[in-house]
């Protein structure tokens, strides 16, 4: 085996095995990888100023470190969250650590000082939920002391956090780089709604660090001398934790308040995030009387009957967005006909913390539609409509032909219809039309222009800079360490892997793998006429079986280590063919990545 890897054979051998177990993960890299990121390239796009509303709030995210009552320290502009450090009595506790090490490595010169100057350590670590933002920095924050600190999460956070390895990876990826504006330059880029720039590319690397201690729903807990009430509050996410310091009066939302309309829904997607459960969160902070409320985005807020007024109007927008989905639902109307007219009541759409610089009030409404009755609008027109190209060749149609849709799609820019410039061009690219791109870039640019949501405005500019040529990089984790990877459950890289089957290849086909597993449970990959699914054990018609460590297999899978020189070191050994083991890798796919 040895002398068939170490000859000619061992390239085809390793492709196969890299096309089918080292692909099938959108987070590649090489054996040669970097401990940092690389620098970011920007796309090239057309100036587009942002509204003076947007520019404004750009403010609340200046770089700094404030101290909103002793001891209660919030570092902000460092990252797209705050971090906040509480000097408690027998140590710091930190709250949430930034969205990478790059973002975190920032912090590391204050944290230091103030370990220096408080001649304390950080005992205690409390993640409020599982966003890369508030999680993906801690091993950075942590390397400069010597004691490991009690990690604090709400008890389905790891698997949330074990979800940057899933299925929809790629797509989200994607989605997130555009909403966050991330390959935006500077002269196009204001802000992100809650935060400054997202310091996360395709390169930077992820240093989370698992929890010790998890929450359920309630807990009164002592940390470094200091009373720490953990409260379960779902809402942007179901892990929510909300951090109340009782001897202090502090109050720690979370991502349940900050300083713009609540992101209800949220463009790059993720699972419903259920408006009730939001409510009923900032009814119970609402109540704790807190004096001083520091939330992990934007700014503290001051006073007892400020931050009761804050919450409650937050509240009562989410109630609002959900109660009138419903209403006009009930009344019989459609997904869009509802966005159109849902509208705040005018003393919470001109709060200045309830502008829609992050999320919208229309997109809300969507999101309660879908999570409640599904995609289904109720119109039959829904129920079988025309396939995308056929749709557009219908309106090509219709209007005369490309050049008469290519001269309406102008006549509505002229106008300023955006909106309708931008689906008459997306037709034209349906059709495969050059001239579409031009169109849609230049619709996208004016309607970035009019939007004060930055995760809408940056969406828009991010789309129209791709309309122009430029290409989204392929996400990598190349500076991530092995400690992360090695944490996430084996289960999900081989779960990855069956639902990358090419269905097309195996119509016809019935057979299983077996992973045996040295120090884990082994599995076997069955692969049923067009269906792969993950098993339990070791099946007794395996065609072959792969032997090797957990780590070892996950190195292979993000493309750390070489197949074939694993083989050769005796780190994994193959029972059965070489040929079966890259026959039957082969039936799987990389995940589809958008055109």
């Amino acid at each position: 085996m040895r002398a068939f890897l170490a000859g000619a054979a061992t390239a085809t051998a390793t492709i196969v095995i890299l096309i089918g177990l080292g692909g099938y993960i959108w987070l590649t890299s090489d054996e040669n990888r970097s401990s940092t990121a690389s620098e970011t390239t920007f796309a090239t796009v057309t100036r587009t100023v942002a509204l003076p509303d947007v520019k404004a709030h750009t403010k609340l995210f200046e770089k700094r470190i404030e101290e909103p009552v002793p001891g209660a320290h919030v570092a902000i502009g460092y990252g797209l969250a705050n971090v906040i450090v509480i000097d408690a009595p027998d140590g710091l506790i930190l709250v949430d650590t930034l969205e990478s090490i790059r973002a975190a490595q920032g912090l590391v010169p204050w944290l230091n000082e103030l370990r220096q100057s408080t001649g304390k350590q950080i005992t205690d670590v409390i993640y409020t939920h599982n966003h890369a933002d508030h999680a993906f920095g801690a091993g950075v924050l942590l390397a400069d002391q010597d004691n490991k600190p009690r990690i604090w999460a709400q008890e389905q956070t790891q698997a949330r956090v074990n979800e940057v390895v899933g299925i929809l990876s790629p797509i989200t990826f994607k989605r997130a780089m555009r909403m966050f504006g991330t390959y935006l330059p500077n002269e196009n880029f204001e802000n992100n709604g809650i935060g400054p720039r997202l310091l996360s590319t395709h390169s930077d690397g992820f240093d989370f660090v698992p929890p010790t201690d998890t929450v359920g729903d309630y807990a009164e807990v002592t940390m470094a001398g200091e009373k720490v009430v953990l409260i379960h509050a779902p809402g942007e996410t179901d892990d929510q934790l909300a951090v109340y310091l009782p001897d202090r009066s502090l109050l720690l939302p979370a991502d349940n308040y900050y300083h713009a309309f609540p992101n209800i829904y949220t463009v790059r997607g993720t699972p419903y995030r259920d408006p009730r459960k939001w409510a009923q969160s900032l009814d119970i902070m609402s109540k704790l009387n807190a004096e001083t409320m520091i939330p992990q985005h934007s700014q503290p807020v001051l006073g007892a009957a400020e931050i009761h007024k804050r919450l409650t109007d937050y509240r009562d927008a989410i109630q609002f967005v959900y109660d009138e989905t419903i209403r006009m639902i009930n009344a019989g109307l459609t997904p869009d006909e509802i966005a159109e007219q849902i509208e705040l009541p005018p003393h919470l759409a001109n709060a200045p913390y309830l502008k829609e610089l992050y999320g919208r009030v229309d997109f809300a409404a969507r999101a309660v539609f879908s999570g409640t009755l599904g995609w289904f609008s109720g119109d039959p027109v829904d129920l079988r409509p025309p396939s995308p190209d056929q749709h557009a060749r219908l309106m090509a149609e219709l209007a005369g032909g490309n050049d008469a849709l290519l001269a309406a799609g102008q006549a509505s820019l002229a106008k300023g219809d955006a909106s309708w410039a931008l689906i008459l061009g997306t037709q034209l690219q349906r059709l495969g039309d050059d001239r579409a791109a031009e169109l849609r870039a230049t619709a996208l640019r004016e309607l970035a222009a009019r939007e004060t949501a930055s995760s809408v405005r940056n969406y828009f500019l991010t789309s129209a800079a791709e309309a122009d040529g430029f290409t989204m990089p392929v996400a990598s984790i190349s500076a991530t360490p092995d400690r992360m990877l090695n944490g996430i459950p084996i289960d999900r890289f081989l779960g990855i892997l069956t639902t990358n089957v090419d269905a097309s290849a195996v119509q016809d086909k019935s057979l299983s793998y077996g992973f045996e597993f040295t120090d884990a449970q082994d599995y076997t990959i069955r692969i049923n006429r067009g269906v792969a699914y993950l098993e339990d054990g070791l099946a007794d018609d395996n065609v072959g079986r792969l032997t090797t460590t957990t780590d070892v297999f996950r190195a292979i899978a993000v493309q750390r280590r070489n197949p074939a020189k694993v083989l050769i070191a005796g780190d994994m050994q193959v029972i059965g063919s070489i040929t079966g083991l890259t026959t039957f890798l082969g039936y799987f796919n990389p995940p589809l990545q958008e055109n």
